[in-house]
């Protein structure tokens, strides 16, 4: 395999060359391909990737700071304000678990009540998903 990287590294070398070798007279390497070519210098000499961890941080999509219309929706599902996804989500198990309505099929009105109430819950927990996937 070192020898396929030596081969790979002495091709790139021949085709964008470093910016030592070319005359004054051509344009400079772009600042893209250049960063690009010291980091592969880097790795070549010691085998660390520099950029691997900010690569992954920068692809991350930070989370979408709460919109103040959703604020009833958030007291729905009886978390926090600005809670994150994943307590959002607990929450609406857990409360769809307790107002199924199916749960409630020998009482009449309380099925009623349960299916208003699982009703909300789903349209509250749409709407924060949907904000906090940028949808909304």
């Amino acid at each position: 395999m070192e020898g396929f990287i030596d081969r790979l590294a002495e091709l790139l070398r021949a085709l964008f060359g470093n910016e030592q070798d070319r005359p004054r007279t051509q344009r400079p390497i772009d600042p893209d391909v250049q960063a690009a070519w010291e980091e592969l210098d880097e790795y070549m000499r010691t085998g660390a990737n520099r950029s691997a961890g900010t690569r992954d941080r920068s692809k991350a999509r930070a989370p979408r700071p709460p919109d103040e219309s959703l604020r009833r929706d958030y007291a729905n599902l009886e978390v926090p304000f600005g809670a994150d996804i994943n307590q959002v989500h607990a929450s609406y198990k857990r409360l769809m678990l307790k107002y199924h309505p199916d749960k409630h099929a020998g009482d009449p009105e309380k099925q009623r009540l349960a299916l208003e109430i699982a009703k909300k819950i789903n349209q509250s927990f749409e709407r924060i998903r949907n904000h906090q996937e940028g949808q909304g």
